[in-house]
């Protein structure tokens, strides 16, 4: 029986969306900037789509998603989509890593000397999320270990001392720190720098075959801290107690 996964990526400032059928990726489409901040619009956006290819939604098997670290409003937007589409349609979610979905690009036969990636994206308030990746058996990348957050001067400082030329280096991140960056360091191209939908359908495709589907009624956007207003929020609770006390 053919599988339709239908991906979307709102995780950054461009967002997109794909179809992939059965190993082949038969669409991929950019997002309008004002429909990638709604849910509710976004399903028109996806309707086009679909019906471009003759496909209903009830002919979605599976409803790809990028899940984060990435922008709050853009995952939720993301998120809430997926669980709307999967709640109405009865098809699986599979969650994607937003920074895997970036290192997808790298590919073998594009870059066949690079095993080691190292994907950066802006965590706001000078900082980084950074995640370091290998090349695994199977020709795919694998996470080296969990995301971190590292300010950005300190991520830079690191990058001159250890002189990561055995890593190849992309992602948003690096649009404000390119200038700064040692000559040791190899970027790879800007257009590589940010998830795509078809990425994300493509790892989907994998981790479904592995049964790794997201349950809708806990699936919630990967954030990796709290965002600055819900900081403000506690430290201002914490501070009312402090005085209470």
């Amino acid at each position: 029986m053919s599988t339709v996964i239908l991906a979307v990526d709102t995780s950054g400032m461009c967002g997109t969306i794909a179809i992939r059928r059965d190993g082949e990726l038969l669409e991929e489409r950019e997002l309008e900037q004002s429909r990638r901040r709604h849910a509710q619009t976004l399903i028109s956006e996806v309707k086009e789509l679909l019906d471009a290819h003759e496909l209903a939604s009830a002919d979605v098997g599976i409803v790809a998603v990028s899940h984060g670290p990435g922008s709050f409003t853009g995952l939720r937007v993301g998120i809430v989509f997926a669980k709307t589409f999967a709640y109405v349609t009865g098809c699986r979610i599979v969650a994607v890593d937003t920074l895997q979905a970036i290192a997808e690009s790298v590919t073998s036969e594009t870059f066949p000397g690079i095993n080691r990636l190292h994907v950066v994206s802006d965590a706001q308030r000078e900082q980084l999320f950074v995640s370091d990746f290998r090349r695994a058996d199977t020709g795919f990348w694998e996470a080296s270990g969990p995301i971190d957050i590292v300010d950005c001067e300190a991520w830079l400082k690191s990058a001159a001392d250890q002189a990561r030329s055995e890593f190849a280096i992309l992602g948003p991140g690096l649009a404000k720190l390119v200038d700064d960056l040692p000559e040791s360091v190899r970027c790879l191209p800007e257009e590589m720098w940010t998830p795509r939908a078809s990425n994300v359908a493509a790892i989907a495709e994998r981790l479904a075959a592995d049964n790794q589907f997201a349950d809708p009624f806990e699936l919630e956007p990967f954030y990796l801290r709290k965002s600055s207003a819900e900081e403000k929020r506690e430290a201002k609770l914490a501070a009312e107690a402090s005085g209470q006390s």
